[in-house]
């Protein structure tokens, strides 16, 4: 399969992914399928960050041999995530 996508519209991606997987996976103990196959294609489109200009928002690990999302990407996202808690807590 190929997807070709814009600059922006691959950020906007990852903006999806990392918020995604934030929900998928935060308050779990244990890895499952699903963990282990957003893991797999985390890493295919953490992969592309530096041909796409965002190399400040994902860096590789070559000991690990992965890709992980920046301080700066966190920072950034973490809005989403906070003002998905605070509706939450609002309810």
């Amino acid at each position: 399969m190929k997807i070709e996508l814009t600059k922006k519209q691959y950020k906007t991606l990852l903006t999806i992914m990392y918020c995604g997987e934030w929900m998928l996976n935060s308050y779990k103990d244990n890895d499952d399928d699903i963990s282990k196959e957003t893991d797999d294609i985390e890493q295919i489109m953490y992969s592309f960050a530096k041909d796409s200009g965002l190399e400040k928002w994902i860096e590789y690990d070559s000991e690990m041999r992965k890709y992980f999302p920046t301080a700066d990407m966190e920072d950034e996202l973490h809005k989403f995530i906070d003002i998905f808690n605070l509706k939450q807590r609002s309810q």
